[in-house]
């Protein structure tokens, strides 16, 4: 089990495109999900980001497109202030409902 998830709308399932570097090494050609999440933001706003992130198992993915989902994730510090998530081999996607907004009723969530 995964300390850290992610959760949003699964956007979009994609192949990277594929190529060749000038030194003969192949680049490209690997699964992509593009996930919508939302941020609160501490004045009460939400920010919508887009996430594009590698997955091995894209056929997961392709079956939640639209749909709001949750699954495990690592984080890794790539730079000062700069994080990199991933999604661990393994890690497969679930259905999951909307969260519930900062200060609702959670008592009265309905689960279809």
């Amino acid at each position: 089990m995964s300390m850290i998830s992610m959760t949003g709308k699964v956007i979009h399932v994609f192949e990277s495109p594929k190529g060749e570097r000038k030194d003969g090494t192949a680049y490209g050609g690997q699964d992509k999900v593009q996930i919508l999440g939302e941020n609160l933001l501490p004045n009460g706003e939400t920010r919508f980001g887009l996430i594009d992130l590698t997955a091995h198992d894209s056929k997961a993915f392709r079956e939640f497109q639209g749909k709001d989902v949750s699954f495990p994730v690592g984080v890794m510090a790539a730079a000062k202030n700069q994080l990199v998530y991933f999604i661990p081999k393994g890690a497969q996607p679930v259905l999951s409902s909307p969260p519930a907004k900062f200060g609702a009723d959670v008592s009265k969530k309905v689960i279809l």
